[in-house]
């Protein structure tokens, strides 16, 4: 009764709502918390818990085809996760990775951090992207730096060979851009992936999750963020409960987060930092099969447009 399905990247990409999303499904069965990240002490160079540990997030998983969990972080481990999963889960175990435009991802990704109060009020996103570009092998070696880290973390590329080296034709490559402007499609091809029934879904609406919100008292974010780590377990289970009480919480603490608004100077640097990754991970795609990915790669890659 271990997991069989494991979304296993990337962070700020759809990820909660997709795993909420097939949650929903009858033959379905998610882990008591989204992110268990059993196996995210592998990316920093230690060793996860017991497997019992892993084991106790799906006691009250039912007799069901999928057993689902979802900790976007682990795609970073690349394939030292990748063979560890396989090796505690079994060889009929399947992977999902969304992808999203990294330049996008980086503020989102930025703007989070924040809002969970783990960079400085503060901070510059300008003064933020100075550190992340700078962070060396070691330095992404400690859990620490992880809020630091939207850059490294969107070099695809240097990463997701691992996966597909050892899941093959078990790994699903999917991106946010479709998934937020098909759900339902989405939706569809993530059940022929898992051998479901797609028209079990109760919805093809995506579930709106994990929404990066500012706030307005620090002090009062802090007390709500550390209630909603600590009741997820019962919130997974009652996510009409969880929709009230988050919507009363926006309303008393919330106020919308700032999208979409990098300096150009950032953006540009960012453009041009991400081009050879992203070409590389256009070529990587092609040789894996996958030639319907969204603009932002067509145009990083002549190897990626000519297959198309």
């Amino acid at each position: 009764m271990r997991a069989n399905v494991i979304i296993a990247g990337v962070e700020k990409a759809g990820t909660t709502s997709l795993f909420v999303s097939l949650a929903g499904h009858p033959d379905v069965a998610p882990a008591s918390v989204k992110e268990t990240r059993y196996f995210s002490p592998l990316i920093y160079g230690s060793e996860p818990e017991p497997v019992a540990t892993y084991d106790e997030y799906f006691v009250d998983a039912a007799e069901r085809p999928v057993r689902l969990e979802a900790t976007p972080r682990y795609c970073t481990g690349g394939r030292a996760v990748a063979e560890r999963i396989d090796a505690v889960c079994g060889p009929t175990t399947r992977v999902i990775i969304v992808l999203r435009e990294p330049v996008a991802r980086f503020a989102s990704f930025f703007t989070f951090q924040k809002a969970r109060l783990r960079l400085p009020e503060d901070l510059s996103v300008e003064a933020y992207l100075e550190r992340s570009v700078s962070l060396s092998e070691d330095d992404l070696a400690d859990p620490r730096n992880h809020p630091w880290s939207a850059f490294p973390s969107g070099c695809y590329a240097n990463w997701l060979p691992g996966w597909h080296a050892v899941f093959g034709d078990r790994l699903l490559v999917l991106f946010f851009e479709q998934l937020t402007a098909e759900p339902a499609a989405a939706l569809r091809r993530v059940a022929s992936f898992l051998g479901i029934d797609p028209a079990s879904f109760p919805t093809y609406d995506l579930a709106s999750e994990n929404r990066t919100t500012a706030y307005k008292r620090a002090g009062f974010q802090r007390v709500a963020l550390a209630l909603n780590d600590r009741l997820e377990r019962f919130l997974r289970r009652h996510y009409r409960l969880k929709d009230r009480m988050r919507s009363i919480y926006y309303r008393i603490n919330g106020q919308a987060a700032t999208r979409g608004a990098l300096p150009d100077a950032v953006r540009a640097e960012l453009e041009t930092r991400y081009r050879e990754p992203n070409a590389r991970l256009a070529a990587q795609l092609c040789a894996m099969g996958c030639t319907d990915g969204p603009s932002w790669l067509e145009t990083t890659g002549a190897q990626y447009s000519s297959a198309e």
